[in-house]
């Protein structure tokens, strides 16, 4: 009979998993060991995603140190900590586990049922642009990684406006989504490519070429992990988590079970069953109750999965980006505010670096919130955003009035400011 977990302790069960019940003391890598991966995004009005989730579980840290973890060292033999490939979207991982990834690169290649991994793309740009791609391979090889722009050939030059890559962008691109070539990093958040053998160690490298690579352990060893991270998960989360269809999935995860990795249980309002890592089992009965308030990157483990968020905190959140101004509600990048185990808010940040101010360009708390919980969150919110302000290096918060939640931070704020 599987266990049953209240609504309350799912919830607590995945604050834990995630290191965000009270916070973590651990170093960056720490961090992204815990979560999996950490999602990479080019926005950066306030600051970007990777760096984010971090910061939300540890607090003031120096992102070089995640920069400099992604860098290739000088020593032969020897590889970065963090590499990038579509482990979920485009995402820092483990260098050591890019290879948990060659399914995804086979597949890519030679196509699978899976419209998502058809191999159509390879196809068509080996068919039109081979020799482009042996160009490739020997300027990298004889250059050694480069940046896009770094590449001089008369057919790189974008087409159209916004995406419109160029026909070696379009090589690159696909050569990347195989395993042809590899990330070494970035340059000012250009992706520097390179030969696999440029860039990873032996043991990493033997793992990549393979002969007889076995996919389905590597997504049993995916979604085993992906378990860990989530705390307690439905098939569709887990899915979602890995990016791979559900009956991809689900045969994956009855293995786990039947092994013993996973454990079934039943969740309050769920309408599908849950499962948790073993290690989490004895977490269940004793996580300790959240204090942390802290604001959470859009694409944050706890609130990427929307409707995962929803269903867990009762919170219905989307970033409006791609919402026309007119029709926002909460603001243009807003990130959900997590305090005392409960998504409680959204707060739409900007980074000014020239004046050096931190804008707080709307704030909100959930409507059910009574006024002597407003009063709470805005104190824990107003020392967070100084706290924020400092790690990016700006030396004031200035508080828009947008936002129901505004007027309290605002007084707060110019208290402190007079003190």
């Amino acid at each position: 009979m599987p266990e049953q977990l209240s609504l309350r302790q799912a919830r607590a069960l995945v604050l834990e998993a995630q290191g965000l019940a009270n916070g973590l003391s651990d170093e960056p890598l720490a961090v992204l060991d815990r979560l999996g991966l950490l999602q990479l995004d080019s926005v950066n009005v306030f600051e970007r995603a990777h760096y984010l989730p971090v910061f939300s579980r540890i607090g003031n840290y120096d992102k070089a140190a995640l920069d400099a973890a992604s860098q290739p060292p000088a020593e032969a033999g020897t590889q970065a900590s963090l590499i990038e490939y579509w482990a979920h979207e485009a995402a820092w991982i483990r260098t050591e586990d890019l290879p948990l990834h060659r399914f995804r690169m086979d597949w890519y290649k030679f196509g699978t049922d899976d419209r998502r991994y058809s191999s159509k793309g390879w196809v068509a740009v080996v068919a039109e642009h081979g020799k482009l791609i042996d160009w490739i391979r020997l300027e990298l090889k004889t250059r050694g990684p480069l940046t896009i722009a770094e590449i001089e050939h008369d057919q790189n030059k974008r087409k159209g406006t916004w995406w419109g890559w160029s026909d070696v962008k379009t090589c690159l691109e696909r050569m990347f989504l195989v395993g042809e070539v590899v990330s070494a990093g970035r340059d000012k958040f250009s992706r520097r490519y390179a030969l696999p053998e440029q860039v990873l160690d032996a043991p990493t490298l033997a793992r990549m070429v393979d002969p007889n690579p076995d996919y389905h352990q590597m997504i049993r060893t995916l979604i085993s992990r992906a378990a860990r991270t989530e705390g307690v998960a439905t098939v569709k989360d887990l899915a979602d988590f890995v990016r791979l269809k559900i009956d991809r999935v689900a045969p994956r995860i009855q293995e786990l079970v039947e092994s013993g990795d996973l454990l079934e249980v039943n969740v309050e309002g769920f309408k599908d069953p849950g499962y948790i890592h073993k290690r989490s089992e004895s977490y269940s009965s004793q996580v300790s109750s959240a204090t942390r308030t802290t604001l959470l990157s859009p694409f944050d483990p706890l609130t990427r999965n929307r409707e995962r968020a929803n269903r867990l905190f009762g919170f219905d959140y989307k970033i409006e980006i791609y919402t026309p101004e007119p029709k926002r509600v909460y603001g243009y990048y807003t990130l959900p505010l997590l305090h005392r185990g409960e998504l409680v808010g959204r707060i739409d940040l900007k980074s000014e670096r020239k004046t050096g101010q931190l804008l707080v360009q709307s704030s909100w708390h959930e409507e059910q919130l009574k006024p002597a919980a407003v009063d709470e969150i805005a104190a824990q919110l107003s020392a967070h955003l100084n706290e924020i302000a400092h790690w990016q290096g700006l030396n004031q918060v200035v508080v828009a009035d947008k936002g129901n939640l505004s007027p309290a931070i605002r007084n707060l704020n110019q208290s402190h400011a007079s003190a």
